[in-house]
């Protein structure tokens, strides 16, 4: 290639420490460059880093204009991230020299720094002081989308940059709903209560889920919660530098099958945190990635039962050196509602 134009957000980012929300990023051998409009002047001169920047009302006109002065006549673009429209305007009618590319600036990102880790330690930190305060406060009577609220609101106050996504709080039968929506539905107290947040701090986020049940569950919660505690604690030991995704989920559908949970496991195993809270690499049965050291994923077995509820036990781990090494840190045990 000749040149390659990112335009992911979070990977022009990585690559320059832009933090607006418009900008287009051309990388040539003979520089970088950064093209974004006037509401980010000032910004741009102070955050970028390692690549020259110009200030336009059409920062994709500018693009274009930069690729034909450098007479490039092959270029990688980020096909998953770059609209149909965007595209037409970048490409002039010559798509032809365009090459639809893998996520290349994902393919680095994979393996973090410890400056990055660090930013993620801090992120867990503030989140999950955030959850204790929440859940000390009592949670029982209150409506799901007023503790997702609180919880969102805590983790800024506490230093975050903001929420790595909006706080997923679903009691009851709603629980078997993997990403439901907190609804003005009360909190009974009769459980499950899942609870999946996380705070960003400097970009960087953190991911972590609890299942809250009560001080005496019934039995079939009881014996799947055990089921995904056991799935997960076989998936974080097969977590170390050099093995497969694909096996450390195997690993988790195997003791849920064991168990006779597999059938209500419904998503994948785990994901790379970052800048994004999804990255790569994918723990999934289609997975051809491997786990190397310095990556950072997440392991989340889940069981839902419809009409009662589900149970997810979800930890962010650092591959390290022989192993692995738990960024979040809350026990995953059977915790009463406070």
């Amino acid at each position: 290639m000749d040149a390659y134009l990112c335009v992911r957000l979070s990977n022009i980012r990585y690559l320059t420490g832009f933090t607006g929300s418009y900008a287009v990023l051309v990388v040539s051998p003979a520089g970088a460059f950064l093209f974004t409009d006037g509401r980010y002047t000032e910004q741009a001169r102070a955050e970028v880093r390692g690549a020259d920047v110009e200030v336009t009302h059409d920062p994709w006109n500018g693009a274009a204009r930069r690729m034909r002065s450098l007479r490039a006549r092959r270029i990688g673009f980020e096909s998953r991230h770059l609209s149909v429209d965007s595209f037409r305007a970048v490409s002039r009618g010559r798509s032809d020299r365009f090459i639809p590319t893998p996520d290349l600036v994902a393919t680095i990102r994979m393996r973090k720094e410890p400056w990055e880790i660090q930013a993620m330690e801090r992120a867990t930190a503030i989140a999950t002081v955030s959850l204790l305060s929440a859940l000390a406060s009592g949670v029982r009577g209150k409506a799901e989308r007023d503790v997702a609220a609180d919880l969102a609101r805590e983790m800024v106050r506490r230093g975050a940059d903001g929420v790595s996504f909006p706080p997923i709080v679903a009691d009851g039968p709603r629980s078997a709903m993997p990403h439901a929506t907190p609804a003005g539905t009360a909190i009974g107290g009769d459980g499950p209560l899942v609870v999946d947040f996380g705070a960003r701090c400097n970009g960087y986020c953190s991911d972590e889920t609890v299942t809250v049940l009560p001080p005496r569950p019934r039995s079939s919660l009881g014996k799947a919660f055990d089921a995904v505690r056991r799935a997960q604690a076989a998936g974080i030991s097969t977590v170390r530098p050099g093995e497969s995704c694909r096996t450390v989920d195997a690993r988790v559908r195997d003791s849920l099958d064991r168990s006779g949970y597999l059938k209500y496991f419904v998503h994948s195993t785990g994901h790379g945190v970052g800048l994004d809270v999804h990255e790569r690499p994918s723990l999934s049965p289609r997975s051809r990635e491997r786990l190397e050291e310095g990556m950072v994923v997440t392991v989340e077995p889940g069981v839902y039962l419809p009409g009662i509820g589900g149970i997810r036990l979800e930890d962010t781990v650092k591959v390290s050196g022989s192993g692995c090494e738990r960024i979040t840190f809350l026990p995953k045990t059977h915790t009463p509602l406070v």
